[in-house]
């Protein structure tokens, strides 16, 4: 396996285990939502939005040799 195959496998795995966890965070959020817990839900999309907002590393222009 070289380097490219190597950043590959990484990027894949950050990936998924990024969208993994705002989906369990979305789900806490709904869950408030279905509760009527506001205040908890508020702080579930607002932490959803963080989530989402941050850098993905795999959409990164590779780096010139």
């Amino acid at each position: 396996m070289n380097v490219d195959e190597h950043i590959a496998a990484l990027n894949a795995f950050m990936r998924a285990d990024r969208e993994e966890y705002i989906a369990q965070v979305r789900g806490w959020a709904e869950c408030a939502d279905a509760e009527g817990r506001v205040a908890a839900s508020r702080q579930h999309w607002a932490h959803v939005d963080r989530l989402e907002a941050m850098d993905k590393p795999w959409e990164a222009k590779p780096r010139a040799a």
